[in-house]
């Protein structure tokens, strides 16, 4: 077979399919098992604490960031394609990252950044230290971006 008729063929067989899932569903289903963000094909976290920091002011401040990509496996799980560092950042901020091995992740702790400095010791809940807390509103806009 031709190489252009492998291509066409094959193209026919893929299906992609295009759903808005808010950060809000994307911690849902991470949470249910449902997403796999470190598939063995996947690096784990490279990103460092300012990068970190800078998506979740991104977010606050409604820039839109890129699209979240995943392959379904057989048994229905979606391994992310592309997307582990922001997913694990949000997943990280809202203290339901796990790590490799199975164990709950430190929460992030952000940095004060360029448009955003008192975003600097904020964490997405600090019990012992509300006022470094997001507040509900800033944890609503997070969740519905």
């Amino acid at each position: 077979m031709a190489l252009q008729d492998e291509i066409d063929k094959t193209r026919a067989e893929i299906r992609s399919d295009g759903y808005a899932i808010s950060i809000g569903g994307w911690m849902s289903i991470y949470e249910k098992g449902e997403v796999d963000i470190h598939p063995e094909f996947q690096r784990f976290f490279r990103w460092s604490l300012r990068q970190k920091s800078r998506l979740i002011e991104s977010l606050l401040l409604g820039i839109p960031i890129p699209q979240i990509f995943v392959a379904q496996r057989p048994d229905g799980v979606w391994d992310v394609v592309d997307g582990l560092q922001r997913l694990s950042t949000i997943f990280q901020l809202a203290g339901i990252l796990l790590g490799e091995n199975g164990e709950r992740l430190e929460p992030l702790t952000l940095e004060g950044t360029t448009y955003l400095p008192s975003l600097q010791g904020r964490r997405w809940e600090d019990e012992g230290h509300p006022d470094q807390s997001l507040t509900g509103a800033q944890r609503l806009l997070l969740t519905f971006a």
